[in-house]
Protein backbone atom coordinates (compact mmCIF):
# COMPACT_ATOMS: atom_id res chain seq x y z
CA UNK A 1 0.00 0.00 0.00
CA UNK A 2 2.81 2.37 0.85
CA UNK A 3 4.51 1.60 -2.49
CA UNK A 4 1.23 2.27 -4.36
CA UNK A 5 0.76 5.57 -2.57
CA UNK A 6 4.31 6.62 -3.35
CA UNK A 7 3.90 5.65 -7.00
CA UNK A 8 0.65 7.59 -7.10
CA UNK A 9 2.41 10.71 -5.83
CA UNK A 10 5.11 10.36 -8.48
CA UNK A 11 2.49 9.87 -11.20
CA UNK A 12 0.40 12.82 -10.04
CA UNK A 13 3.49 15.03 -9.75
CA UNK A 14 4.50 14.16 -13.29
CA UNK A 15 1.03 15.01 -14.54
CA UNK A 16 0.59 18.26 -12.60
CA UNK A 17 0.52 20.21 -15.83
CA UNK A 18 -1.24 23.21 -14.34
CA UNK A 19 1.52 24.19 -11.98
CA UNK A 20 3.99 26.95 -12.83
CA UNK A 21 7.37 25.80 -13.98
CA UNK A 22 10.50 27.01 -12.27
CA UNK A 23 14.01 26.70 -13.66
CA UNK A 24 12.59 24.79 -16.60
CA UNK A 25 14.79 26.17 -19.33
CA UNK A 26 18.32 24.97 -19.92
CA UNK A 27 21.10 27.52 -19.37
CA UNK A 28 21.19 28.34 -23.09
CA UNK A 29 17.58 29.54 -22.90
CA UNK A 30 18.55 32.65 -20.98
CA UNK A 31 22.11 33.32 -22.12
CA UNK A 32 23.50 36.73 -21.19
CA UNK A 33 25.38 37.14 -24.47
CA UNK A 34 24.47 38.48 -27.88
CA UNK A 35 26.25 35.47 -29.34
CA UNK A 36 25.72 33.22 -32.34
CA UNK A 37 22.90 31.36 -30.58
CA UNK A 38 21.01 34.62 -30.00
CA UNK A 39 21.32 35.76 -33.62
CA UNK A 40 20.37 32.30 -34.87
CA UNK A 41 17.24 32.34 -32.71
CA UNK A 42 16.39 35.87 -33.78
CA UNK A 43 16.63 35.04 -37.48
CA UNK A 44 14.60 31.86 -36.98
CA UNK A 45 11.80 33.86 -35.37
CA UNK A 46 11.85 36.68 -37.93
CA UNK A 47 12.20 34.82 -41.22
CA UNK A 48 8.98 32.66 -41.37
CA UNK A 49 6.61 35.65 -41.47
CA UNK A 50 8.52 37.31 -44.30
CA UNK A 51 8.40 34.06 -46.28
CA UNK A 52 4.72 33.39 -45.54
CA UNK A 53 1.62 34.01 -47.61
CA UNK A 54 1.47 37.52 -46.14
CA UNK A 55 4.88 38.52 -47.47
CA UNK A 56 3.51 40.77 -50.27
CA UNK A 57 1.53 42.94 -47.84
CA UNK A 58 4.43 42.95 -45.38
CA UNK A 59 6.90 43.97 -48.11
CA UNK A 60 4.66 46.87 -49.15
CA UNK A 61 4.32 48.17 -45.60
CA UNK A 62 8.02 47.82 -44.77
CA UNK A 63 8.89 49.64 -48.01
CA UNK A 64 6.65 52.55 -47.04
CA UNK A 65 8.21 52.59 -43.57
CA UNK A 66 11.70 52.61 -45.08
CA UNK A 67 10.88 55.51 -47.39
CA UNK A 68 9.38 57.49 -44.51
CA UNK A 69 12.41 56.74 -42.37
CA UNK A 70 14.80 57.83 -45.10
CA UNK A 71 12.68 60.93 -45.59
CA UNK A 72 13.21 61.76 -41.93
CA UNK A 73 16.98 61.51 -42.35
CA UNK A 74 16.84 63.74 -45.41
CA UNK A 75 14.80 66.30 -43.52
CA UNK A 76 17.39 66.31 -40.74
CA UNK A 77 20.19 66.93 -43.25
CA UNK A 78 18.26 69.80 -44.85
CA UNK A 79 17.56 71.22 -41.41
CA UNK A 80 21.30 71.32 -40.63
CA UNK A 81 21.99 73.48 -43.71
CA UNK A 82 18.98 75.76 -43.20
CA UNK A 83 19.92 76.17 -39.54
CA UNK A 84 23.51 77.02 -40.57
CA UNK A 85 22.35 79.67 -43.02
CA UNK A 86 19.97 81.18 -40.45
CA UNK A 87 22.80 81.56 -37.97
CA UNK A 88 25.04 83.11 -40.62
CA UNK A 89 22.25 85.52 -41.64
CA UNK A 90 21.80 86.57 -38.03
CA UNK A 91 25.55 87.07 -37.64
CA UNK A 92 25.62 89.18 -40.84
CA UNK A 93 22.41 91.00 -39.85
CA UNK A 94 20.93 90.12 -43.27
CA UNK A 95 17.17 90.58 -42.60
CA UNK A 96 16.00 89.69 -46.14
CA UNK A 97 17.85 86.39 -46.19
CA UNK A 98 16.74 85.64 -42.62
CA UNK A 99 13.04 86.02 -43.53
CA UNK A 100 13.53 83.94 -46.66
CA UNK A 101 15.05 81.15 -44.58
CA UNK A 102 12.14 81.32 -42.14
CA UNK A 103 9.80 80.51 -45.03
CA UNK A 104 11.99 77.47 -45.74
CA UNK A 105 11.53 76.47 -42.10
CA UNK A 106 7.75 76.63 -42.56
CA UNK A 107 8.02 74.45 -45.67
CA UNK A 108 10.23 72.02 -43.75
CA UNK A 109 7.56 71.72 -41.04
CA UNK A 110 4.78 71.17 -43.62
CA UNK A 111 6.75 68.28 -45.15
CA UNK A 112 7.88 66.77 -41.83
CA UNK A 113 4.50 66.61 -40.07
CA UNK A 114 2.91 64.02 -42.44
CA UNK A 115 6.01 61.82 -42.11
CA UNK A 116 5.81 62.01 -38.31
CA UNK A 117 2.09 61.15 -38.40
CA UNK A 118 2.08 58.31 -40.96
CA UNK A 119 5.19 56.46 -39.77
CA UNK A 120 3.67 55.10 -36.50
CA UNK A 121 0.42 54.34 -38.34
CA UNK A 122 2.13 52.20 -40.99
CA UNK A 123 4.37 50.64 -38.33
CA UNK A 124 1.31 49.74 -36.26
CA UNK A 125 -0.43 48.09 -39.23
CA UNK A 126 2.62 45.96 -39.99
CA UNK A 127 3.16 45.14 -36.32
CA UNK A 128 -0.39 43.90 -35.70
CA UNK A 129 -0.37 41.83 -38.90
CA UNK A 130 2.93 40.22 -37.91
CA UNK A 131 1.66 39.59 -34.39
CA UNK A 132 -1.55 38.06 -35.76
CA UNK A 133 0.43 35.65 -37.96
CA UNK A 134 2.89 34.70 -35.23
CA UNK A 135 0.15 34.21 -32.63
CA UNK A 136 -1.79 31.92 -34.93
CA UNK A 137 1.37 29.98 -35.80
CA UNK A 138 2.55 29.58 -32.21
CA UNK A 139 -0.91 28.59 -30.96
CA UNK A 140 -1.24 25.99 -33.73
CA UNK A 141 2.22 24.54 -33.05
CA UNK A 142 1.53 24.53 -29.32
CA UNK A 143 -1.64 22.45 -29.71
CA UNK A 144 -0.57 20.24 -32.62
CA UNK A 145 0.31 16.63 -31.77
CA UNK A 146 -0.49 17.34 -28.09
CA UNK A 147 2.69 19.41 -27.79
CA UNK A 148 1.27 21.62 -25.02
CA UNK A 149 0.35 18.57 -22.96
CA UNK A 150 3.88 17.17 -23.22
CA UNK A 151 5.49 20.54 -22.51
CA UNK A 152 3.52 20.95 -19.30
CA UNK A 153 3.89 17.27 -18.38
CA UNK A 154 7.66 17.41 -18.69
CA UNK A 155 7.91 20.95 -17.21
CA UNK A 156 9.93 22.14 -20.20
CA UNK A 157 8.99 25.84 -20.20
CA UNK A 158 7.03 28.13 -17.92
CA UNK A 159 3.90 30.15 -18.68
CA UNK A 160 3.23 29.46 -22.37
CA UNK A 161 0.20 31.77 -22.14
CA UNK A 162 2.43 34.76 -21.38
CA UNK A 163 4.84 33.89 -24.16
CA UNK A 164 2.04 33.96 -26.72
CA UNK A 165 -0.08 36.83 -25.39
CA UNK A 166 2.72 39.20 -24.32
CA UNK A 167 6.12 38.12 -25.65
CA UNK A 168 5.00 37.90 -29.29
CA UNK A 169 3.63 41.44 -29.10
CA UNK A 170 6.88 42.72 -27.61
CA UNK A 171 8.91 40.74 -30.15
CA UNK A 172 7.16 42.08 -33.26
CA UNK A 173 7.06 45.66 -31.96
CA UNK A 174 10.72 45.47 -30.96
CA UNK A 175 11.81 43.90 -34.25
CA UNK A 176 10.21 46.67 -36.28
CA UNK A 177 11.43 49.41 -33.96
CA UNK A 178 15.04 48.23 -33.83
CA UNK A 179 15.27 47.37 -37.54
CA UNK A 180 14.04 50.83 -38.55
CA UNK A 181 16.16 52.46 -35.86
CA UNK A 182 19.30 50.66 -37.09
CA UNK A 183 18.52 51.51 -40.73
CA UNK A 184 17.93 55.13 -39.85
CA UNK A 185 21.07 55.19 -37.72
CA UNK A 186 23.20 53.82 -40.57
CA UNK A 187 21.83 56.27 -43.15
CA UNK A 188 22.08 59.13 -40.66
CA UNK A 189 25.65 58.19 -39.79
CA UNK A 190 26.69 58.11 -43.46
CA UNK A 191 24.93 61.37 -44.23
CA UNK A 192 26.18 63.38 -41.28
CA UNK A 193 29.63 61.84 -41.32
CA UNK A 194 30.03 63.38 -44.77
CA UNK A 195 28.82 66.72 -43.44
CA UNK A 196 31.12 66.52 -40.42
CA UNK A 197 34.08 65.32 -42.50
CA UNK A 198 33.71 68.33 -44.78
CA UNK A 199 33.81 70.65 -41.76
CA UNK A 200 36.45 68.95 -39.56
CA UNK A 201 38.16 65.63 -40.22
CA UNK A 202 39.71 65.55 -36.75
CA UNK A 203 36.25 65.90 -35.18
CA UNK A 204 34.87 63.07 -37.34
CA UNK A 205 37.72 60.71 -36.39
CA UNK A 206 37.41 61.61 -32.71
CA UNK A 207 33.72 60.75 -32.80
CA UNK A 208 34.33 57.29 -34.30
CA UNK A 209 36.84 56.36 -31.58
CA UNK A 210 34.64 57.77 -28.84
CA UNK A 211 31.61 55.76 -29.99
CA UNK A 212 33.49 52.47 -30.40
CA UNK A 213 34.93 52.63 -26.89
CA UNK A 214 31.53 53.57 -25.43
CA UNK A 215 29.74 50.69 -27.18
CA UNK A 216 32.25 48.13 -25.91
CA UNK A 217 32.03 49.39 -22.31
CA UNK A 218 28.20 49.42 -22.39
CA UNK A 219 28.17 45.80 -23.59
CA UNK A 220 30.52 44.67 -20.84
CA UNK A 221 28.67 46.54 -18.08
CA UNK A 222 25.12 45.75 -19.14
CA UNK A 223 25.07 42.19 -20.46
CA UNK A 224 24.09 40.84 -17.03
CA UNK A 225 20.71 42.54 -17.58
CA UNK A 226 19.73 39.92 -20.18
CA UNK A 227 19.47 37.16 -17.57
CA UNK A 228 17.93 39.44 -14.94
CA UNK A 229 15.20 40.61 -17.36
CA UNK A 230 14.54 36.99 -18.37
CA UNK A 231 14.07 36.00 -14.72
CA UNK A 232 11.92 39.05 -13.99
CA UNK A 233 9.42 38.04 -16.67
CA UNK A 234 9.37 34.49 -15.33
CA UNK A 235 8.80 35.52 -11.70
CA UNK A 236 6.10 38.01 -12.70
CA UNK A 237 4.31 35.30 -14.69
CA UNK A 238 4.56 32.80 -11.82
CA UNK A 239 3.07 35.33 -9.41
CA UNK A 240 0.26 36.10 -11.86
CA UNK A 241 -0.41 32.37 -12.16
CA UNK A 242 -0.69 32.09 -8.37
CA UNK A 243 -3.21 34.95 -8.27
CA UNK A 244 -5.32 33.33 -10.98
CA UNK A 245 -5.07 30.00 -9.16
CA UNK A 246 -6.38 31.64 -5.96
CA UNK A 247 -9.20 33.29 -7.88
CA UNK A 248 -10.26 30.02 -9.53
CA UNK A 249 -10.22 28.18 -6.19
CA UNK A 250 -11.74 30.88 -3.98
CA UNK A 251 -14.48 28.60 -2.65
CA UNK A 252 -12.09 25.79 -1.73
CA UNK A 253 -9.80 28.26 0.04
CA UNK A 254 -12.75 29.62 2.00
CA UNK A 255 -13.99 26.14 2.98
CA UNK A 256 -10.53 25.14 4.18
CA UNK A 257 -10.12 28.50 5.93
CA UNK A 258 -6.82 28.67 4.10
CA UNK A 259 -6.60 32.44 3.64
CA UNK A 260 -3.54 32.79 5.86
CA UNK A 261 -1.62 30.00 4.15
CA UNK A 262 -2.67 31.24 0.70
CA UNK A 263 -1.43 34.74 1.56
CA UNK A 264 1.91 33.26 2.61
CA UNK A 265 2.16 31.39 -0.68
CA UNK A 266 1.47 34.59 -2.62
CA UNK A 267 3.95 36.54 -0.48
CA UNK A 268 6.63 33.92 -1.09
CA UNK A 269 6.18 34.10 -4.84
CA UNK A 270 6.12 37.89 -4.88
CA UNK A 271 9.33 37.91 -2.83
CA UNK A 272 11.08 36.45 -5.90
CA UNK A 273 9.69 39.35 -7.96
CA UNK A 274 10.96 41.90 -5.44
CA UNK A 275 14.42 40.35 -4.99
CA UNK A 276 15.02 40.03 -8.72
CA UNK A 277 13.71 43.56 -9.36
CA UNK A 278 16.23 44.91 -6.86
CA UNK A 279 18.96 43.19 -8.86
CA UNK A 280 17.48 44.75 -12.00
CA UNK A 281 17.56 48.21 -10.42
CA UNK A 282 21.16 47.71 -9.28
CA UNK A 283 22.48 46.79 -12.72
CA UNK A 284 20.36 49.45 -14.41
CA UNK A 285 21.99 51.94 -12.07
CA UNK A 286 25.45 50.73 -13.08
CA UNK A 287 24.60 51.06 -16.76
CA UNK A 288 22.88 54.44 -16.35
CA UNK A 289 25.91 55.87 -14.57
CA UNK A 290 27.99 55.04 -17.61
CA UNK A 291 25.49 56.03 -20.33
CA UNK A 292 24.66 59.37 -18.64
CA UNK A 293 28.36 60.24 -18.38
CA UNK A 294 28.95 59.08 -21.95
CA UNK A 295 26.09 61.13 -23.45
CA UNK A 296 26.78 64.30 -21.50
CA UNK A 297 30.51 64.22 -22.17
CA UNK A 298 29.82 63.77 -25.88
CA UNK A 299 28.17 67.19 -26.05
CA UNK A 300 31.43 68.88 -25.06
CA UNK A 301 33.64 67.19 -27.67
CA UNK A 302 32.90 69.50 -30.66
CA UNK A 303 33.46 72.60 -28.51
CA UNK A 304 36.85 71.34 -27.34
CA UNK A 305 37.90 70.35 -30.86
CA UNK A 306 36.57 73.38 -32.82
CA UNK A 307 36.72 76.24 -30.30
CA UNK A 308 40.29 77.27 -31.23
CA UNK A 309 39.52 77.25 -34.97
CA UNK A 310 36.38 79.36 -34.44
CA UNK A 311 38.14 81.96 -32.31
CA UNK A 312 40.90 82.18 -34.90
CA UNK A 313 38.29 83.05 -37.55
CA UNK A 314 38.50 79.83 -39.59
CA UNK A 315 34.78 79.09 -39.00
CA UNK A 316 31.68 81.23 -39.09
CA UNK A 317 29.09 80.83 -36.34
CA UNK A 318 26.73 78.98 -38.71
CA UNK A 319 29.39 76.41 -39.61
CA UNK A 320 30.28 75.98 -35.95
CA UNK A 321 26.65 75.32 -34.97
CA UNK A 322 26.22 73.01 -37.98
CA UNK A 323 29.26 71.02 -36.91
CA UNK A 324 27.94 70.78 -33.36
CA UNK A 325 24.50 69.68 -34.65
CA UNK A 326 26.05 67.15 -37.07
CA UNK A 327 28.25 65.81 -34.30
CA UNK A 328 25.22 65.44 -31.99
CA UNK A 329 23.13 63.60 -34.61
CA UNK A 330 26.04 61.39 -35.68
CA UNK A 331 26.96 60.63 -32.09
CA UNK A 332 23.35 59.58 -31.37
CA UNK A 333 23.46 57.22 -34.33
CA UNK A 334 26.81 55.68 -33.45
CA UNK A 335 25.88 55.44 -29.76
CA UNK A 336 22.68 53.51 -30.52
CA UNK A 337 23.83 50.42 -28.62
CA UNK A 338 24.98 52.46 -25.63
CA UNK A 339 21.73 54.42 -25.35
CA UNK A 340 19.45 51.43 -26.04
CA UNK A 341 21.35 48.73 -24.18
CA UNK A 342 18.86 48.40 -21.30
CA UNK A 343 16.00 48.02 -23.77
CA UNK A 344 18.08 45.63 -25.89
CA UNK A 345 18.72 43.35 -22.91
CA UNK A 346 14.99 43.24 -22.21
CA UNK A 347 14.34 42.44 -25.86
CA UNK A 348 16.98 39.70 -25.82
CA UNK A 349 15.12 38.00 -22.98
CA UNK A 350 11.93 38.10 -25.08
CA UNK A 351 13.76 36.50 -28.02
CA UNK A 352 15.16 33.76 -25.77
CA UNK A 353 11.77 33.05 -24.19
CA UNK A 354 9.99 32.76 -27.54
CA UNK A 355 12.78 30.71 -29.10
CA UNK A 356 12.88 28.32 -26.14
CA UNK A 357 9.10 27.91 -26.36
CA UNK A 358 9.25 27.27 -30.10
CA UNK A 359 12.00 24.70 -29.61
CA UNK A 360 10.01 22.99 -26.85
CA UNK A 361 6.92 22.81 -29.10
CA UNK A 362 8.87 21.20 -31.92
CA UNK A 363 10.56 18.76 -29.55
CA UNK A 364 7.28 17.82 -27.85
CA UNK A 365 5.43 17.40 -31.15
CA UNK A 366 8.02 14.97 -32.46
CA UNK A 367 8.84 13.38 -29.07
CA UNK A 368 11.67 11.15 -30.28
CA UNK A 369 11.98 7.72 -28.80
CA UNK A 370 14.60 7.08 -26.16
CA UNK A 371 15.13 4.57 -23.40
CA UNK A 372 12.14 5.90 -21.48
CA UNK A 373 9.72 6.15 -24.44
CA UNK A 374 9.25 2.70 -25.85
CA UNK A 375 5.50 2.03 -25.93
CA UNK A 376 4.55 1.51 -29.55
CA UNK A 377 1.18 2.90 -30.63
CA UNK A 378 -0.42 1.65 -33.86
CA UNK A 379 -3.88 2.04 -35.37
CA UNK A 380 -6.28 -0.90 -35.61
CA UNK A 381 -9.88 -0.20 -36.60
CA UNK A 382 -11.23 -3.41 -35.09
CA UNK A 383 -10.19 -3.25 -31.43
CA UNK A 384 -8.20 -1.83 -28.54
CA UNK A 385 -5.40 -4.21 -27.63
CA UNK A 386 -2.42 -4.15 -25.27
CA UNK A 387 0.45 -6.55 -25.84
CA UNK A 388 2.90 -6.96 -22.95
CA UNK A 389 2.57 -3.34 -21.95
CA UNK A 390 4.66 -2.12 -19.04
CA UNK A 391 3.90 1.33 -17.63
CA UNK A 392 6.46 3.27 -15.64
CA UNK A 393 6.64 6.71 -14.08
CA UNK A 394 8.36 9.35 -16.28
CA UNK A 395 11.64 8.97 -14.37
CA UNK A 396 11.46 5.17 -14.73
CA UNK A 397 11.88 4.69 -10.98
CA UNK A 398 8.52 2.94 -10.52
CA UNK A 399 6.68 0.28 -12.49
CA UNK A 400 2.95 0.96 -12.46
CA UNK A 401 1.92 -2.09 -14.51
CA UNK A 402 4.03 -4.88 -15.95
CA UNK A 403 3.46 -7.11 -18.99
CA UNK A 404 -0.24 -6.28 -19.24
CA UNK A 405 -2.10 -7.78 -22.20
CA UNK A 406 -5.78 -7.33 -23.03
CA UNK A 407 -8.12 -6.85 -25.96
CA UNK A 408 -11.47 -5.07 -26.29
CA UNK A 409 -13.30 -5.67 -29.56
CA UNK A 410 -16.45 -3.99 -30.87
CA UNK A 411 -19.35 -4.51 -28.48
CA UNK A 412 -17.11 -5.42 -25.53
CA UNK A 413 -17.26 -3.61 -22.19
CA UNK A 414 -14.48 -3.69 -19.61
CA UNK A 415 -14.20 -2.23 -16.11
CA UNK A 416 -10.73 -1.48 -14.72
CA UNK A 417 -10.47 -1.30 -10.94
CA UNK A 418 -7.67 -1.17 -8.42
CA UNK A 419 -6.25 1.02 -5.68
CA UNK A 420 -4.79 4.46 -6.26
CA UNK A 421 -1.36 4.44 -7.82
CA UNK A 422 -1.49 1.26 -9.89
CA UNK A 423 -1.65 3.19 -13.16
CA UNK A 424 -5.31 3.09 -14.17
CA UNK A 425 -5.40 6.65 -15.47
CA UNK A 426 -1.91 6.27 -16.93
CA UNK A 427 -3.21 3.31 -18.89
CA UNK A 428 -5.88 5.54 -20.43
CA UNK A 429 -3.22 8.11 -21.26
CA UNK A 430 -1.08 5.42 -22.85
CA UNK A 431 -3.97 4.33 -25.09
CA UNK A 432 -4.50 8.00 -26.01
CA UNK A 433 -0.82 8.29 -26.95
CA UNK A 434 -0.05 10.73 -24.13
CA UNK A 435 1.92 8.37 -21.88
CA UNK A 436 4.72 6.50 -23.61
CA UNK A 437 6.89 5.73 -20.59
CA UNK A 438 7.44 1.98 -20.54
CA UNK A 439 7.41 -0.74 -23.17
CA UNK A 440 5.07 -2.93 -25.18
CA UNK A 441 2.59 -2.38 -27.97
CA UNK A 442 -0.84 -0.73 -28.02
CA UNK A 443 -3.34 -1.04 -30.85
CA UNK A 444 -6.33 1.29 -31.02
CA UNK A 445 -8.71 2.84 -33.57
CA UNK A 446 -8.06 6.25 -35.14
CA UNK A 447 -8.86 9.35 -33.09
CA UNK A 448 -12.14 9.80 -35.01
CA UNK A 449 -13.39 6.43 -33.75
CA UNK A 450 -12.52 6.73 -30.06
CA UNK A 451 -13.38 9.23 -27.32
CA UNK A 452 -11.73 9.70 -23.93
CA UNK A 453 -13.62 11.05 -20.91
CA UNK A 454 -11.42 12.24 -18.01
CA UNK A 455 -12.80 12.48 -14.48
CA UNK A 456 -12.85 16.29 -14.62
CA UNK A 457 -14.61 17.25 -17.87
CA UNK A 458 -13.09 19.99 -19.97
CA UNK A 459 -15.55 22.83 -20.59
CA UNK A 460 -14.58 25.15 -23.41
CA UNK A 461 -15.13 28.91 -23.56
CA UNK A 462 -18.35 28.87 -25.56
CA UNK A 463 -22.08 28.23 -25.62
CA UNK A 464 -24.04 25.17 -24.54
CA UNK A 465 -24.21 24.22 -28.21
CA UNK A 466 -20.43 24.34 -28.53
CA UNK A 467 -19.98 22.43 -25.26
CA UNK A 468 -22.00 19.47 -26.52
CA UNK A 469 -20.51 19.46 -30.03
CA UNK A 470 -16.90 19.63 -28.74
CA UNK A 471 -14.41 18.39 -29.89
CA UNK A 472 -15.89 17.69 -33.36
CA UNK A 473 -17.58 20.93 -34.26
CA UNK A 474 -19.93 19.59 -36.95
CA UNK A 475 -23.24 21.43 -36.77
CA UNK A 476 -26.10 19.52 -35.19
CA UNK A 477 -29.78 20.50 -35.23
CA UNK A 478 -31.33 22.04 -32.14
CA UNK A 479 -33.65 19.04 -31.93
CA UNK A 480 -30.72 16.61 -31.72
CA UNK A 481 -28.97 18.72 -29.09
CA UNK A 482 -32.08 19.10 -26.93
CA UNK A 483 -32.76 15.38 -27.22
CA UNK A 484 -29.31 14.40 -25.98
CA UNK A 485 -29.54 16.93 -23.13
CA UNK A 486 -32.78 15.27 -22.09
CA UNK A 487 -31.11 11.85 -22.08
CA UNK A 488 -28.59 13.07 -19.50
CA UNK A 489 -31.15 14.97 -17.38
CA UNK A 490 -29.94 18.42 -18.48
CA UNK A 491 -32.99 19.44 -20.52
CA UNK A 492 -33.46 22.45 -18.23
CA UNK A 493 -30.12 24.11 -19.11
CA UNK A 494 -31.16 25.99 -22.29
CA UNK A 495 -34.30 27.38 -20.67
CA UNK A 496 -32.48 28.26 -17.45
CA UNK A 497 -29.60 30.12 -19.09
CA UNK A 498 -31.19 31.65 -22.19
CA UNK A 499 -30.96 29.06 -24.94
CA UNK A 500 -28.38 26.83 -26.58
CA UNK A 501 -26.26 29.82 -27.62
CA UNK A 502 -25.86 31.27 -24.11
CA UNK A 503 -22.18 31.78 -23.23
CA UNK A 504 -21.08 31.63 -19.61
CA UNK A 505 -18.12 30.38 -17.62
CA UNK A 506 -19.65 26.92 -17.41
CA UNK A 507 -16.94 25.53 -15.14
CA UNK A 508 -18.17 27.95 -12.45
CA UNK A 509 -21.89 27.78 -13.30
CA UNK A 510 -22.36 24.00 -13.43
CA UNK A 511 -21.85 21.62 -10.52
CA UNK A 512 -19.43 18.72 -10.80
CA UNK A 513 -22.27 16.32 -11.46
CA UNK A 514 -23.75 18.54 -14.17
CA UNK A 515 -20.37 18.81 -15.84
CA UNK A 516 -20.07 15.02 -15.95
CA UNK A 517 -23.59 14.78 -17.39
CA UNK A 518 -22.59 17.27 -20.08
CA UNK A 519 -19.55 15.13 -20.91
CA UNK A 520 -21.88 12.14 -21.31
CA UNK A 521 -24.04 14.25 -23.66
CA UNK A 522 -20.97 14.74 -25.87
CA UNK A 523 -20.32 11.01 -25.87
CA UNK A 524 -23.92 10.11 -26.72
CA UNK A 525 -24.10 12.74 -29.45
CA UNK A 526 -20.86 11.77 -31.24
CA UNK A 527 -21.36 7.99 -30.84
CA UNK A 528 -17.76 6.82 -31.35
CA UNK A 529 -17.16 3.10 -31.82
CA UNK A 530 -14.94 3.01 -28.72
CA UNK A 531 -14.87 5.06 -25.51
CA UNK A 532 -12.71 5.14 -22.38
CA UNK A 533 -14.27 6.65 -19.25
CA UNK A 534 -12.08 7.55 -16.27
CA UNK A 535 -14.23 7.93 -13.13
CA UNK A 536 -16.74 9.62 -15.43
CA UNK A 537 -19.61 9.36 -12.90
CA UNK A 538 -17.69 9.96 -9.65
CA UNK A 539 -19.65 13.17 -8.90
CA UNK A 540 -23.06 11.53 -9.50
CA UNK A 541 -25.31 9.48 -7.26
CA UNK A 542 -25.84 5.79 -8.03
CA UNK A 543 -29.29 6.30 -9.63
CA UNK A 544 -27.97 8.98 -11.99
CA UNK A 545 -24.99 6.81 -12.82
CA UNK A 546 -27.32 3.93 -13.70
CA UNK A 547 -29.41 6.11 -16.04
CA UNK A 548 -26.32 7.38 -17.87
CA UNK A 549 -24.76 3.96 -18.27
CA UNK A 550 -28.16 2.68 -19.37
CA UNK A 551 -28.15 5.21 -22.20
CA UNK A 552 -24.59 4.18 -23.05
CA UNK A 553 -25.47 0.49 -23.11
CA UNK A 554 -28.18 1.14 -25.73
CA UNK A 555 -25.54 2.43 -28.15
CA UNK A 556 -23.46 0.07 -30.32
CA UNK A 557 -20.30 1.16 -28.56
CA UNK A 558 -17.43 -0.69 -26.92
CA UNK A 559 -16.19 1.03 -23.79
CA UNK A 560 -13.64 0.72 -21.01
CA UNK A 561 -14.50 2.25 -17.63
CA UNK A 562 -12.11 3.12 -14.83
CA UNK A 563 -13.77 3.24 -11.42
CA UNK A 564 -14.03 2.03 -7.87
CA UNK A 565 -17.78 1.71 -7.33
CA UNK A 566 -19.17 -1.84 -7.18
CA UNK A 567 -22.31 -0.50 -8.87
CA UNK A 568 -20.36 -0.15 -12.13
CA UNK A 569 -19.79 -3.89 -12.50
CA UNK A 570 -23.24 -4.69 -13.84
CA UNK A 571 -22.70 -2.47 -16.87
CA UNK A 572 -19.59 -4.38 -18.01
CA UNK A 573 -19.18 -7.94 -19.18
CA UNK A 574 -15.64 -8.08 -17.83
CA UNK A 575 -13.82 -6.66 -14.82
CA UNK A 576 -10.05 -6.42 -14.46
CA UNK A 577 -8.58 -5.65 -11.05
CA UNK A 578 -5.18 -4.17 -11.83
CA UNK A 579 -3.92 -5.09 -8.37
CA UNK A 580 -4.83 -8.78 -8.81
CA UNK A 581 -3.42 -11.40 -11.15
CA UNK A 582 -6.48 -12.86 -12.90
CA UNK A 583 -9.37 -10.83 -14.32
CA UNK A 584 -12.60 -10.89 -12.31
CA UNK A 585 -15.68 -11.89 -14.30
CA UNK A 586 -19.04 -10.18 -13.59
CA UNK A 587 -22.58 -11.47 -14.19
CA UNK A 588 -21.18 -14.86 -15.20
CA UNK A 589 -20.58 -13.63 -18.72
CA UNK A 590 -18.06 -15.31 -20.90
CA UNK A 591 -14.81 -13.37 -21.10
CA UNK A 592 -13.46 -12.07 -24.38
CA UNK A 593 -9.80 -12.01 -25.28
CA UNK A 594 -8.42 -10.62 -22.02
CA UNK A 595 -5.04 -11.66 -20.72
CA UNK A 596 -2.99 -10.62 -17.77
CA UNK A 597 0.72 -11.33 -18.00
Amino acid sequence: MQEQTKASRIEESAMNINSPVTDAEPPSANSDRFDRLFWKRLSRLIWPYWASERRAKAALLITIMTLLSLGTVGMQAVFSYVSRDVMNALQAKDAARFHHLLMLFVLWIVLFVPIAAFYPYISGLLGIDWRDWMTETFARNMLRHNALYRIMRDHKVDNPDQRISEDINRFTAGALNYSMTVLQAIVTALTFFGILWAISRSLAVSLIGYSLIGTWLATVIGRRLVVINFNQQRFEADYRFALVHARDNAEAIALYDGAVDEAQQLRRRFAHVVDNFKQLLLWQRHLTLFTAAFDNAAGLVPYFVLAAAYFSGRFQLGEFTQAAYAFSVLQSSLALIVDQFQALTDYASVVNRLAAFEEACKSAASEPSDDRRQIELVEDDARIALENVTLTTPDCTRVLQQNLSLAVAEGDTLLLTGPTGVGKTSLMRAIAGLWSFGSGRIQRPSVDEIMFMPQNPYLILGSIRHQIQYPRSSEMSDTALLEVLGEVDLAHLPEQFGGLDAELNWADVLSGGEQQRLAFARLLLHRPRFAILDEATSALDVDSEERLYGQLARRPMAFISIGHRPSLRKFHNRVLDLSAAPPIEANNRAPSALLRG
